[in-house]
């Protein structure tokens, strides 16, 4: 998939200007490969108003060649053995006396070592958040087909997942199940390590699976999404096994309401605080309020978790293009929990939803 990454740059470039900040240091990998293609695990980008130069290490001089051509390449050897080092020494070769730093994604001690000792190539460090972040909110079409597809291996997953399932299977075992469907059938990776979480254990938002055997009437949760070059689906999907105890059916009516509810009334222009009251308001009338303790959702993309956010913390309008997650749950403990999960595009006008895999309260056992 061909990007236009040349407009990527250019429109940070116009935010840089706009900040009067001469030069961003580029550090957090999703940023670095959105802006440039390059993939490796070590390298920092240079961006200022002419120059972009990738820094890394002798194990990635042929990767940047291949993937970040319009990159010039600064090499980290002996004459400067740090990566930090050799960003210093980089923007004093260029004149840039002042630069901006990714805070969300340098540590004290990277902050301490870009400064160096004051005493060679000194320039000044300023801290930046979310400059890459707020274009990498707006997925274009490109973006958005990737992320179909690892939605639609996703949905193939749990579809297969759904005829492994049986008495006495355990979480683990379909948690493995799930993940290696997914790299079989076009996944470069998971999105994230998937969730399945059965009986008391699904009242956990995020349990990690374990050996416990799947028993009648039990909640199941599964939680799960692929990596297709790069870009992550999120999908989530409840059932009870065989049959449904009456409480566990009624948190899932309540959820699967408040799930629906939310994406026929999501659209671009309203803020992530509104779109999560539509689901909030529908919980807490039916009396679970205190059981939903997270937000109704959040950005997909290059990560699984990223902006926008749909919660009570989402203060700024959901711009059309960008890739939100739809997943109220309710979760009562020691009974099990329900977390219904779709990805979703958002539109002018509506949204566009890209996890179709089926949503069912119960699920027949045979055999």
């Amino acid at each position: 998939m061909n990007f236009d990454r040349q407009l990527r740059v250019n429109k940070l470039r116009a935010l840089l200007q706009a900040k009067d900040i001469p030069a961003l240091i580029v550090t957090n990998r999703e940023n670095v490969f959105y802006l440039s293609g390059f993939s490796g695990s070590a390298g920092a980008l240079i961006i200022t108003d002419n120059e972009m130069l990738l820094v890394t290490d002798c194990r990635y001089y042929l990767q940047v060649a291949d993937e970040a051509p319009a990159c010039e390449l600064v090499c980290v050897e002996k004459e400067q053995p740090t990566e930090e080092q050799a960003i210093r020494n980089a923007l004093h070769s260029i004149g840039v006396a002042s630069a901006a730093f990714e805070a969300a994604n340098v540590s004290y001690q990277q902050y301490l070592a870009l400064q160096g000792d004051g005493n060679a190539n000194k320039f000044t460090l300023q801290p930046a958040q979310g400059l890459v972040e707020q274009l990498r909110l707006i997925k274009d079409e490109g973006e958005a087909e990737l992320m179909r597809v690892a939605a639609r291996i996703t949905d193939g997953a749990f579809i297969h997942l759904l005829s492994y399932v049986s008495i006495g299977v355990t979480e683990r075992e379909l948690a493995l199940e799930a993940e290696w469907y997914m790299r079989r059938h076009g996944a470069e990776d998971v999105a994230f390590a998937s969730i399945v979480a059965a009986g008391p254990r699904s009242a956990l938002p995020h349990a990690t699976p374990g050996d416990r055997p799947l028993q009648v009437g039990d909640l199941v949760v599964v939680d799960m999404g692929a990596s297709h070059q790069h870009y992550c689906a999120d999908m989530t999907r409840t059932f009870a096994v065989a049959e449904s105890r009456p409480q566990a059916a009624r948190i899932y009516a309540v959820c699967a309401q408040a799930q629906q509810a939310v994406e026929n009334f999501l659209h671009s222009g309203m803020t992530g605080i509104a779109a999560d009251k539509i689901a909030r308001d529908i919980i807490e009338k039916a009396g679970y309020g205190e059981f939903f303790g997270h937000g109704t959702g959040h950005g997909v993309g290059l990560e699984v978790h990223e902006a926008p956010r749909l919660s009570t913390r989402g203060e700024n309008a959901l711009p059309a293009g960008a890739m939100v997650t739809v997943e109220p749950g309710i979760y009562l403990p020691g009974v099990g929990g329900v977390r219904i999960e779709d990805l979703v595009m958002i539109k002018e006008t509506g949204v566009e939803v890209l996890t179709h895999a089926p949503k069912l309260m119960e699920l027949p056992i045979f055999g």
